[in-house]
């Protein structure tokens, strides 16, 4: 019997019948959709429960007639392949995906590592790059200084007189006058 049964037979709603299996822990079954299903002794101890409960028993007072049926859960009344191949499906998915998830993170922290390296390869091109720069502008600073020393030592020197400066210097006679010149 399905629980809207069990409620027309004791004249009060399914909802009722819900809560005092579930209040008064009965061992009730259920099918493969999760739904109550009543035998006859379930529905002598539910009658049990409503003379109890309408002399003024509290629920929790309420004493249980004890049931020689054990609460087993769920009863599956048919089994067919598709159920056990579904799950299977849905473990085979789940292990699927928790295996992406283990390949992701290992990704991610591969590229992390990998990102790191990276620059710490361009940080020492920097630091190579600018120490050749430092030594470049060394050299360049001592050829400077060179420059500056030798350019200082050659103007103190006092500059030699050469043949062609000492002739420009003399005052030449004047060819053409001489002959022109009259005799007197």
């Amino acid at each position: 019997m399905n629980t809207n049964m069990v409620a027309s037979e004791l004249g009060v709603s399914a909802k009722t019948v819900q809560r005092w299996v579930k209040q008064l822990n009965l061992p009730t079954e259920r099918n493969e959709l999760g739904h109550y299903s009543f035998t006859t002794e379930d529905v002598k101890v539910l009658k049990s429960v409503q003379k109890q409960i309408s002399e003024g028993t509290a629920i929790q007072d309420i004493h249980v007639p004890h049931s020689t049926k054990k609460r087993t859960g769920f009863i599956v009344q048919k089994t067919n392949g598709d159920t056990e191949r579904r799950i299977e499906q849905l473990e085979q998915k789940l292990d699927t995906l928790l295996q992406q998830r283990q390949d992701e993170t290992e990704l991610l922290t591969r590229i992390s590592e990998l990102e790191r390296q990276l620059k710490q390869k361009a940080d020492e091109g920097v630091s190579y790059q600018l120490l050749q720069h430092r030594r470049e502008i060394d050299d360049i600073l001592a050829d400077l200084q060179s420059l500056t020393s030798q350019m200082k030592e050659f103007t103190a020197q006092p500059i030699p007189e050469t043949a062609a400066a000492s002739e420009k210097t003399k005052t030449r006679k004047k060819p053409l006058l001489s002959l022109f010149k009259f005799q007197t």
